[in-house]
Parts: structure tokens; C-alpha cells; sequence
């Protein structure tokens, strides 16, 4: 299970004919969190003239929604989410700010403009592969922890966490194909002493 999307979240600034542009772009696994992501936005720039944005979340059937806020319909919201469509992205929201420099740039400058300034955002947060990672918690004697860790490590799992208490309990990401595999070797390495749980996961970038 794995989908195409921002590795991070960044920002960047264009300015066309004295109106400033700025994207930001971060990754969205919900509509909620692409909705608090443009609050964020509105909220740094509300003293700005238009908060453009768009969205699309989901790895099966998307939810889009891309909104102009106050600019000539369709020259906005809806060619940021065209970027975002043609480079294949989901779980991604942009939001566009735009401080009017007092020149009118037209229909179609304003197409550009936008979609220009979520390209660029996008370009600099960089495109990551993001695949799903089952999420375990192993929790281990002392004298086991050693030989665990390296098997963890050699195994590219993604260490989370690690707590150290009566035992040293390890939070763990391992790709789900490894999983079954994994805990064996860890009951083989601890005579069975080690104790393996294993949660809903998360994607992570590639």
C-alpha cells in the first residue's frame, strides 16, 4: 500500500507585476488535517488578499476541493489543484496567499500565477513515495536488547521510540511483508521471552 505525495511541508514566494504569491504545501492524510493546515495559513497571512486553495485526500476514491476566495472564478483554487493533479499527488493540501501589488493581471495571468507559486511550493517540499508501515512494540529483557536492536537495524525497520523501564520496550515501523518474519526471529533471538504487538500502522516517505 503505498501512494505519491510532498515529503514535507515548505513554502515558496514568486512575485508577478508587484502582487507577492506565496505557496505552502503540506502533507494531508484528512480532509481535517487539510482544513487545519489552511486555517494555519489564513491565520499567518489574514491580513493578505486571497488564501487560494486546494486538496485532494484519499488512496482510493479522492476528496478534492479547490477554493478561489474571492478571485474571478476559476482562476485560482482550480489551477493549484490541477497542478497537483497532473503530478499525481494525494494527501496534499496548498493554500496560495496573494498580496495584490495593484496591477491587474488578468484571467489567465492569474492562472498562471497560481498555478505557478503551488508548483514551485511543491518542487521545494520535494515528492516522496509514501508506503505503509505496520507499527510494532517489542518489549525485551536487558541482556536481549542488544542482539534486537542490530536485528532491527539490519533489517531497515524505523525506530520510533525506545523506553527504558523494568524492560526496554522498542516502537518499531517494519514493512508489513516482514512482519510475520520478524517476530520469529525475535522469539528465536529471546528463546521466547520477548513480547510482540503489533498496531495499526502509518505511511512513511520513501
Amino acid at each position: 500500500m503505498e501512494y505519491i505525495s510532498v515529503a514535507q511541508r515548505a513554502e515558496a514566494e514568486i512575485v508577478i507585476k508587484k502582487s507577492r504569491f506565496i505557496g505552502n504545501v503540506s502533507p494531508a492524510r484528512t480532509v481535517q488535517e487539510a482544513l487545519e493546515f489552511i486555517s494555519a495559513v489564513r491565520e499567518k497571512y489574514s491580513d493578505a488578499t486571497h488564501n487560494v486553495y486546494a486538496y485532494s485526500v484519499g488512496t482510493g476514491v479522492r476528496s478534492e476541493k479547490a477554493s478561489d476566495d474571492g478571485e474571478p472564478r476559476g482562476t485560482a483554487g482550480y489551477p493549484v489543484l490541477e497542478v497537483i493533479k497532473k503530478r499525481n499527488l494525494t494527501n496534499v493540501v496548498c493554500v496560495v496567499t496573494r498580496y495584490f501589488g495593484g496591477i491587474l493581471l488578468g484571467a489567465g495571468g492569474l492562472i498562471r500565477a497560481y498555478g505557478t507559486a503551488a508548483s514551485l511550493a511543491i518542487d521545494k517540499a520535494g515528492i516522496s513515495r509514501w508506503v505503509y508501515h505496520d507499527l510494532l512494540f517489542i518489549s525485551v529483557d536487558y541482556e536481549h536488547f542488544g542482539r534486537i536492536q542490530r536485528e532491527l537495524e539490519t533489517r531497515g525497520c524505523i525506530i520510533r521510540d525506545t523506553a527504558y523501564a523494568d524492560r526496554v520496550t522498542v516502537k518499531s515501523l517494519i514493512l508489513p511483508d516482514e512482519t510475520e518474519n520478524l517476530r520469529k526471529k525475535i522469539s528465536d533471538l529471546t528463546s521466547g521471552k520477548a513480547l510482540v504487538s503489533v498496531k495499526e500502522g502509518q505511511y512513511v516517505p520513501r
